[in-house]
């Protein structure tokens, strides 16, 4: 399907959960501190030209060396996903020309050496990428992150002085955002009860955010053993699907 293969189907970054612990201040002054400085990182976060969000995924069924990177440009409207299993590359795509040249590449199930293809989309496909590479991909985070109640962490689990960890925390759900020195939010985890009510770790996602000058060139490259083919757009009719 169509939304497969353009960043339709990529936009958005889905938010589930990990475990953690700590005790939080629950007076007022360091309620309302942590509620505003958390509100002004989430808007903080969309200004960025050049995001990064690493996702990483641990549980029984993942390993921890399992994670995706997504940089967005939005300054020269390119973005590159890249997946990785046991710490090795599996799939990877990149949107270039301003939405209008994909290229997609992956493992052979034979040989499992890396292959790709890469494709012009219609003009109308290309528009509607365009659009997106504008939005952030930090939008989500924004809007969830403003509507939660935040308090300041007693125990932060950083050593570095220069973070401040912020903590929502609800009968079922618990949410720790970490803030830079510049006021960024830099890690994002979300965790949730088990069936006893305790915090659990058996599910763990992670979530980092950086604010890059520009995309590193090393993620727009393709290594020099991939064979990379010009094909036509694999689409069957001109327009996008629903669904």
């Amino acid at each position: 399907m169509m939304k497969k293969k353009t960043l339709i189907s990529i936009l958005a970054v889905p938010l589930v959960v990990v475990a953690a612990s700590g005790f939080f201040y629950l007076n007022t002054d360091r309620v309302v501190s942590a509620q505003s400085e958390t509100i002004a990182a989430a808007d903080k976060a969309t200004n960025s030209q050049v995001e990064y969000i690493k996702i990483s995924v641990s549980s029984s069924t993942y390993s921890d060396s399992s994670y995706q990177i997504r940089i967005r440009d939005r300054k020269n409207l390119s973005e590159v996903t890249e997946d990785y299993v046991g710490g090795v590359l599996q799939n990877k795509i990149i949107v270039s020309e301003e939405g209008r040249r994909i290229t997609s590449i992956g493992r052979d199930h034979v040989t499992g050496k890396l292959v790709g293809n890469t494709w012009i989309l219609p003009v109308n496909l290309a528009n509607e990428n365009k659009k997106i590479l504008n939005i952030s991909l930090m939008e989500e985070q924004k809007k969830e992150m403003k509507e939660q109640n935040w308090v300041k962490s007693l125990r932060p689990q950083s050593n570095d002085a220069s973070l401040q960890e912020v903590v929502a925390e609800t009968s079922l759900k618990k949410e720790v955002v970490t803030i830079d020195a510049k006021g960024l939010p830099v890690k994002r985890e979300v965790f949730v009860k088990d069936k006893e009510g305790n915090w659990t770790e058996d599910y763990v996602r992670v979530e980092e955010y950086k604010y890059l000058d520009s995309m590193p060139m090393n993620l727009q490259r393709m290594n020099d053993e991939v064979e990379i083919k010009e094909i036509t757009a694999p689409i069957k009719e001109d327009k996008l699907l629903k669904g």
